[in-house]
Order: structure tokens, then C-alpha cells, then sequence
């Protein structure tokens, strides 16, 4: 059976997300990143148009139990909290997912919205910024390629007649 080590509960500040959409914690809204050291976590919240990252301590973890073996989550102190940049939805995130690359240097973020618009973003760790930048419109008819701002390529899919 698995036991927890850790329970922590954080509160995201209301600066950061000031109306955030009635569904935004859903599970498949959210993504989380633990650093190597487990020292801290990055969770990733999408919210309306918008993915916002919160940086978490986990240093001097317990597990608080209450009556009848209840766990209590303890209070986290948000290291860091920003708004992820250049993923430029233009309707609500319906979901997102988060994946190492096999040389961990840096992490893909996929999203996608209600008009079944699905961007991938590649991400460094270490910075809040996206490097780089791959939308797909309209379900996979196109796929825009990006550098920061700059737009690289469009590619095109076949359109196979039936």
C-alpha cells in the first residue's frame, strides 16, 4: 500500500489569478513538476486563456494525521508565482499536460482550448519564459512553428479524400 510522505496545501495569491475560471482546478488543468532535489515543486494551473506557474517549497515535509487517520495538509510557502508566457490561446484551456525531455533540460507543456486548438511549448526549468512554440488550428489542419516571436513555418496537412 502507498503511504503519503508529504501533504502540503498552497494558496495561490489572488494577485496572480484574479477571476479564475469556475473550472480551472479540474484535473486536467493542471500540471505538476517536481525538481530533482524534491526540494520545491512548479505546478502549472490553466485558467481561462492563460497557464500560470506556482513554484512550491518542499522542505521539512510531515504528514499531520487527525482523527481516524485523516491526513492534514501543511501550509506550503509559494516560492514563486508568474504568468507562463507566449501561449497565446485565444479561448478557455480545456486541458494541459506536462512531459520531461530524456536530457531533463527541459520540460513540453501541451494545452488545448475549446476550438480544439493544441499548442506545444517547450520550457526551461530554470526560466519562466517558453523557448519554443508549436500550434496546432483547427484540428491538426495546420501546424504554426515558432521561436519566441518569431514565426518559423507553417506545415500543412494532407487532406485525404475519402
Amino acid at each position: 500500500m502507498l503511504a503519503a510522505k508529504s501533504l502540503r496545501k498552497a494558496v495561490v495569491a489572488p494577485s496572480l489569478l484574479e477571476n479564475p475560471s469556475a473550472a480551472n482546478l479540474q484535473s486536467t488543468r493542471l500540471a505538476l513538476h517536481v525538481d530533482d532535489s524534491s526540494s520545491s515543486c512548479t505546478v502549472y494551473i490553466a485558467s481561462g486563456c492563460s497557464i500560470y506557474r506556482v513554484q512550491i517549497s518542499m522542505e521539512d515535509s510531515l504528514v499531520n494525521k487527525g482523527k481516524e487517520s485523516l491526513l492534514i495538509p501543511v501550509s506550503a510557502q509559494v516560492i514563486d508565482s508568474s504568468l507562463v508566457n507566449r501561449c497565446p490561446h485565444r479561448s478557455e484551456i480545456q486541458s494541459i499536460v506536462l512531459s520531461e525531455t530524456e536530457s531533463n533540460d527541459h520540460l513540453i507543456l501541451g494545452s488545448v482550448d475549446s476550438y480544439g486548438h493544441l499548442i506545444v511549448s517547450q520550457l526551461d526549468p530554470s526560466s519562466k519564459d517558453v523557448n519554443r512554440v508549436a500550434v496546432a488550428h483547427s484540428f491538426c489542419k495546420s501546424i504554426d512553428i515558432y521561436d519566441q516571436d518569431i514565426h518559423l513555418r507553417t506545415l500543412r496537412t494532407a487532406n485525404l479524400s475519402t
